[in-house]
């Protein structure tokens, strides 16, 4: 088995995350950075609706 003095958690998980990085976190991160542009870009905001087209 693994040591005792192994921290507890995935011992997989931690060495493939040593070898490739943290590909979970960066897919969560840059989905929330695309959530967040596509509610801005779909906001229907209507106060504001034309307003960038005739500046």
């Amino acid at each position: 088995m693994f040591p005792r003095h192994t921290a507890p958690g995935s011992p997989i998980y931690d060495e493939l995350v040593a070898e490739h990085g943290d590909v979970l976190g960066e897919a969560r991160a840059l989905a929330e950075r695309t959530s967040r542009e596509a509610d801005r870009l779909l906001s229907w905001d209507l106060a504001s609706f034309g307003q960038e087209q005739s500046e």
